[in-house]
């Protein structure tokens, strides 16, 4: 005679097997996978932020401050593209912009009220970000900071 046991048969149990080990496997596998997605945005985050420290400087030094530049005293088209890259870059301060005149030693320039930078003195912008990971215990600091200093002559 055969015997038959009450309860749960073997496909039962492989679906109970199978639910335990995915649940298992999906920790490690969300965490790898927000890692990465946080890899990524570093990444375009420090890129943008190069990217906007050049196209500032590169419009601020046809269109200059008329003396010490201070966000105040920033022309129209500068202004125009620090809006555009504050849209372009997540998390980018207007107070995360300073614009400098400065000589081929990098050594500050004092510009008078009302005068430009010299010709053949250098533009330099320095853009800064604030850049916070989402995924918990990665290793880095949190938040961490990204910052790029671009140089344009004056022409």
């Amino acid at each position: 005679m055969i015997r038959r046991r009450r309860g749960s048969t073997g496909v039962e149990r492989a679906a109970g097997q199978t639910l335990v080990e995915f649940s298992l496997a999906l920790i490690p596998f969300l965490f790898l996978l927000m890692g990465t997605l946080d890899l990524g945005r570093g990444i375009y985050t420090n890129n943008g932020v190069a990217q906007a420290a050049r196209e500032i400087a590169r419009v601020t030094s046809v269109h200059q401050c008329v003396g010490p530049c201070t966000s105040g005293t920033w022309s129209v088209q500068t202004l125009a593209v620090v809006n555009t890259q504050k849209q372009l870059v997540p998390g980018m301060p207007t107070s995360g912009v300073t614009i400098d005149c400065v000589n081929v030693t990098d050594t500050p320039v004092t510009v008078a009220a009302g005068s430009l930078c010299p010709p053949g003195d250098y533009i330099r912008v320095t853009a800064t970000v604030s850049f916070s990971v989402v995924t918990p215990l990665l290793p880095v600091p949190n938040p961490m900071t990204f910052s790029s200093t671009a140089h344009t002559q004056v022409p």
